[in-house]
């Protein structure tokens, strides 16, 4: 038996304990209704109190223990599903046709992207591209070299509108995570820090509240007057996505090992450290719900008796 929300059960034990200690006296004589107790007595003799107790806190403590969400494991629907996923952001922008690192900076992003595919090991892989507009190239899969033959292909002018909206890349992102029940990803932005913004760090932080870690390599220098180049802007994304800025060297070359990539995040495995995820739960409280029905019958059974 697994509790989703185990807190729900002190106030189920705060409810049964008055329920335990309380009673309320109850009038059971019409006579009593409209006559004083001490002037009835003189008439009837002594009375004998009946006390009961509140059946209506015998049905909130009730639903306090449904709302703590038991629930068992259904061994019928298990399913193995792959809880890590990779996820490479490209940025394609016009400004990543710059050469102040040779021999340009979309070049030595592709070489990057193929050093990460060369990581990936047993994990799925996606690419997501960027520039104006945001688009998947290739969904979530084990078939690395697909990966790298887009990979291959990228350059400026795929996405037809220019600009740098991170933002709408990491909403794609954000939606396939949830749709495919991931847990632990990775998402790995390379750019030189175009449409690194507000929004673009609050998509971040809620990849990061829902378990997926976001890194950024970064593609450029200071030194080119063409095309801004935010180091603290990429280094607030990666802080926010729980990871660090890597950049490129001036030849193009990239620490991706430093990313730590093929090790598994132990803090967030569920079940398994193979990546693997097993669970499935059916919820019991409606179950639980409906044992307070004869309760509550018997609450308006008293009332009108």
């Amino acid at each position: 038996m697994t509790l989703q929300q185990p807190w729900f059960l002190l106030p189920a034990l705060l409810f049964l304990l008055i329920y335990w200690l309380w009673r309320s006296q109850r009038v059971t004589d019409d006579w009593q209704r409209v006559i004083h107790p001490e002037v009835l007595q003189h008439f009837v003799g002594p009375m004998k109190q009946n006390r009961q107790r509140n059946i209506a806190l015998l049905v909130a403590a009730l639903g306090c223990v449904a709302l703590s969400g038991p629930s068992v494991q259904d061994e019928n629907n298990n399913a193995l599903r792959h809880n890590e996923t990779w996820f490479v952001v490209a940025d394609v922008s016009r400004s990543m046709t710059l050469n102040d690192i040779t021999p340009n900076r979309i070049a030595a992003m592709r070489d990057a992207a193929t050093d990460i595919a060369s990581e990936v090991s047993a994990n799925a892989i996606a690419l997501i591209i960027y520039a104006g507009d945001a688009f998947l190239v290739t969904p979530p899969s084990f078939d690395t070299a697909s990966f790298t033959s887009h990979v291959a292909l990228l350059d400026y002018g795929l996405v037809p509108v220019d600009g740098s909206n991170l933002t709408r890349a990491l909403s794609l992102v954000l939606s396939i995570t949830e749709s495919s029940g991931l847990i632990n990803s990775r998402i790995v932005i390379l750019s030189d820090s175009g449409g690194m913004n507000a929004r673009a760090e609050a998509a971040v932080s809620r990849l990061y509240k829902t378990g997926h870690r976001t890194d950024v390599v970064l593609f450029g220098s200071n030194h080119s007057s063409s095309a801004p180049f935010d180091i603290k802007a990429a280094e607030k994304i990666a802080s926010t996505g729980g990871g660090q800025t890597i950049m490129a060297d001036k030849l193009g070359n990239t620490d991706i090992e430093s990313l730590a990539l093929g090790k598994l995040d132990f803090s967030r495995q569920l079940l398994t450290q193979t990546g693997l995820v097993t669970v499935r739960l059916t919820n019991l409280s409606h179950w639980l719900l409906l044992l307070g029905v004869p309760l509550v019958l018997l609450m308006f059974y008293r009332e009108r008796h």
